[in-house]
């Protein structure tokens, strides 16, 4: 079959298949058959309508306008087949627009202000994570002072010991020459050293010992040399 054949009769078929759409949508909104627009004149007129034309046609001239007025009702029928009435007003449908919009900008003025939150979370977040790390730096090194302190404290305290070992093993070395030997001459000796060194000497011997050399200081620096060894006996005085 030729092709322009074929595209005459889809589109003859495409405009039969408009019309009866376009008359049962007409019949759907309750309009009669034959006051549909365009097509009303297929369809014959009830009875009624019949009887009534030739009166009309037969009427006084001022009554000429008749038919026209018939067209113009039978075209505005057009428009209400597809009018659709709104619910609303027109000034309630802007009322609901201006309503809208203005909930679409607190809307956007909302999400404007969640973002700048975030924002400022984000960044206080980022801030305190600095800050955290700076501290941990600074603990670190803390420890790190702290351990060196400790070391050198050890470091410290074993030379205190070892010195004082060491001076302790002199004063012992000096007092076995104080240990033996005429008291009277050791008393003497004993007197040329400070009341404390002299006390180092007799807190190495034994105590009667101590004694005897005590008594050979002399009268005038007994007190003295016998007080400084008690306190070294007894830092605490008692």
């Amino acid at each position: 079959m030729n092709k322009n054949v074929k595209f005459a009769l889809w589109g003859v078929g495409g405009l039969v298949g408009f019309a009866l759409a376009y008359i049962v949508f007409a019949l759907v909104l309750g309009a009669q058959p034959h006051q549909i627009p365009v097509v009303g004149a297929m369809f014959p007129a009830p009875p009624e309508a019949a009887q009534e034309a030739p009166t009309v046609a037969t009427s006084t001239p001022a009554n000429e306008s008749a038919p026209r007025e018939n067209e113009r009702r039978q075209n505005a029928s057009l428009l209400d087949v597809f009018q659709v009435n709104s619910p609303y007003s027109q000034a309630e449908l802007e009322a609901l627009v201006g309503e809208l919009k203005h909930k679409g900008k607190e809307l956007d003025q909302r999400i404007g202000d969640v973002a700048a939150r975030e924002k400022r979370a984000d960044e206080r977040a980022e801030f305190l994570d600095e800050q955290y790390a700076e501290l941990q730096r600074l603990r670190a090194g803390l420890e790190q002072w702290q351990d060196e302190l400790e070391r050198r404290d050890g470091e410290v305290s074993a030379g205190e010991r070892a010195r004082a070992e060491r001076e302790d093993a002199s004063w012992a070395k000096l007092a076995k020459i104080f240990g033996e030997g005429e008291v009277g001459e050791l008393g003497k000796r004993l007197a040329e050293y400070s009341p404390g060194d002299a006390a180092k000497i007799l807190h190495a011997m034994k105590p009667a010992r101590a004694k005897e050399l005590l008594d050979a200081v002399g009268a005038d620096r007994w007190r003295e040399y016998a007080d400084a060894y008690r306190l070294l006996d007894d830092p605490a005085g008692n």
